[in-house]
Parts: C-alpha cells; sequence; structure tokens
C-alpha cells in the first residue's frame, strides 16, 4: 500500500480565499484541517481546524456570539 491508495479528493482554499468561507467549508465538509493553494495552485499550507476557528472568531465581533444588536 502507498499514500497515493490512502489519498483521495479533497477540498481545497486559496490562499487569497475569503477566511469566514474557508472557515464555513471546513464547517460544512468536517474537515479536520484545511489544505491551502498558493497562487500558483501549489500547496502552501494545511491549517488545522483549531487555528482556522480560532483565528476567524477571534476577530469577529463579540454581539456576533451573544445576540447583541
Amino acid at each position: 500500500m502507498h499514500a497515493r491508495d490512502l489519498a483521495g479528493p479533497y477540498p481545497t482554499v486559496s490562499a487569497d480565499d475569503d477566511a469566514l468561507d474557508a472557515a464555513r467549508l471546513l464547517v460544512r465538509e468536517q474537515l479536520p484541517a484545511l489544505l491551502v493553494r498558493d497562487r500558483d495552485d501549489y500547496p502552501y499550507a494545511v491549517v488545522p481546524s483549531a487555528h482556522m476557528i480560532g483565528a476567524v472568531t477571534a476577530t469577529a465581533p463579540l454581539e456576533h456570539f451573544i445576540g447583541g444588536s
């Protein structure tokens, strides 16, 4: 068995994609991490889900989470 036998299609995002859209993809597809591609479509980074969600929620207004106006 080879690594290619274990791998299958995996959703990716571009380094230029919106972080919130990337987080939505991560949640919708129940991914453990996101594979980020650079401008030349090469792998750039693997971002664990905890890092992505932490980064997105850290920049969101507190009202978004507590239902304020």
